[in-house]
């Protein structure tokens, strides 16, 4: 393990101590801002990465512009701010992935395992929908909710794709820094519009895990295509 794969290792250990201490310690609000602290020292160390790369950029900024909107997450405009953010964010980390895809032809088996995944989130995404607007009916836009969690299934889908693809350390951590964004995203709405608030434990962990996993695999290099993954 290189220098920069340990400081970011280091890292994510750090940030989940802190965010889960200030969740014990601290109230909700005060735990809010610890989590944009935390996403937006990605973003820094996503600027100095070297090379840079612009997607991984952007996809941060939005991560943290969604962060500090939810702070004020009761606040309507806020709230819009952060599925729009988030939401956004997630296409660019799936557009990282894509890059990739797109100079391969998609097999058949493939193109089954994907239409099974849609399929299944969409199932999960209607029943937790349904929980949602009938104990929230008033906190939440439907419409930018939907959108948000089908941009995160397509997400899935090419992750999943891109890993079994290239099947090496680099797309693994990809795979694994969407899924444990996903999981950050299904926990934060389980502990608050169902009003789990344990979950928020699960949300923080997830989401430092989403973070650094994509640090690191914007840290891991494939030596055959060094040259083609600077490109993303």
């Amino acid at each position: 393990m290189n220098e920069r794969k340990r400081l970011i290792t280091f890292s994510i250990v750090f940030w989940i101590v802190v965010n889960l201490a200030s969740l014990a310690i601290f109230s909700e609000e005060t735990s809010r801002w610890v989590r944009f602290i935390c996403t937006a020292f990605f973003l820094v160390t996503a600027i100095l990465h070297k090379p840079f790369y612009w997607k991984l950029f952007f996809a941060f900024l939005l991560f943290t512009i969604c962060d500090f909107s939810l702070i004020y997450f009761e606040n309507p405009v806020f709230n819009t701010i952060t599925f729009i953010s988030r939401g956004v964010a997630f296409i660019f980390v799936a557009a990282i992935g894509a890059v990739k895809l797109k100079r391969l032809r998609i097999t058949w088996l493939e193109f089954f395992i994907g239409v099974i995944l849609v399929a299944i989130n969409l199932t999960l995404l209607i029943e937790l929908e349904s929980l949602i607007s009938f104990a929230h009916t008033e906190e939440i836009y439907i419409s930018a909710f939907y959108i948000f969690s089908v941009i995160a299934i397509f997400t899935i889908v090419i992750a999943v794709s891109y890993s079994n693809r290239y099947n090496n350390k680099k797309s693994f951590f990809y795979l694994c820094a969407v899924l444990w964004m996903i999981c950050s995203d299904l926990t934060y709405f389980i502990a608050y519009y169902l009003d789990f608030p344990e979950f928020y434990y699960a949300d923080r962990f997830f989401n430092v895990l989403g973070s650094g996993f994509l640090m690191l695999f914007a840290s891991t290099s494939n030596k055959k295509r060094k040259l083609l993954d600077a490109c993303i």
